[in-house]
């Protein structure tokens, strides 16, 4: 489902270049210092926010609805953040841009399952796109993926295999790990609802 249009959200994000990139540029200094971490559709930032205040390390999260990136750029001004920095594009039209970069885990919370077969190509953790975030993983980095669609963890475990991805860690009822883990808003309302969290961890061979 598309997020209501806010007139508000370009104007906003255009105004706080200080956290909010026109393009991803490898060269800047916020990319080569310690350690770097990429969300792909960041939705309104509940989940990097909340990684960003926990855990050390520069956060680039990527969102392609706008409306969506305004509301997490409300967020991360609110709290004074400068570890992270919100991005309007999709991974594929963002990857080559982000190619130079080594990142030390790459998120993928709750993404769009696409659940028609003809759609399948859409989805996120297909062979393809997995190689290229396994691509910009430093040594020993890891692709987290949590997802409430069987149907995609199924298929993510189907594409890593194909994508010669080690599955080094699965669950179909992952217990938050209140430590070094956040919640989405997606994920506070699925737990509130009972709904079990699917997790997995990928990492190259």
């Amino acid at each position: 489902m598309r997020a209501r249009h806010k007139k508000w959200a370009a104007p906003f994000l255009e105004e706080h270049g200080e956290f909010s990139l026109k393009k991803v540029d490898p060269s800047d200094p916020f990319f080569q210092t310690g350690r770097l971490f990429l969300e792909i559709g960041a939705g309104k930032g509940d989940f990097v926010i909340g990684m960003a205040m926990k855990k050390e390390g520069h956060y680039l999260a990527l969102e392609r609805e706008i409306s969506v990136l305004g509301t997490a750029g409300k967020k991360v001004l609110e709290k004074g953040l400068s570890n992270i920095r919100l991005y309007g594009k999709d991974f594929d039209d963002a990857y080559e841009e982000m190619k130079e970069l080594r990142f030390d885990s790459v998120f993928l919370n709750f993404s769009d399952p696409w659940p028609k077969k003809k759609h399948w190509k859409r989805r996120l953790t297909t062979k393809e796109r997995l190689q290229k975030m396994a691509s910009l993983l430093k040594e020993g980095g890891s692709i987290v993926v949590k997802t409430d669609s069987v149907s995609l963890y199924e298929f993510t475990l189907e594409q890593a295999e194909a994508a010669g991805l080690d599955v080094v860690y699965k669950t179909e009822d992952y217990l938050f790990d209140e430590e070094n883990d956040a919640m989405s808003e997606y994920e506070r309302n699925f737990r509130s609802q009972g709904v079990k969290i699917h997790r997995l961890i990928l990492k190259k061979k």
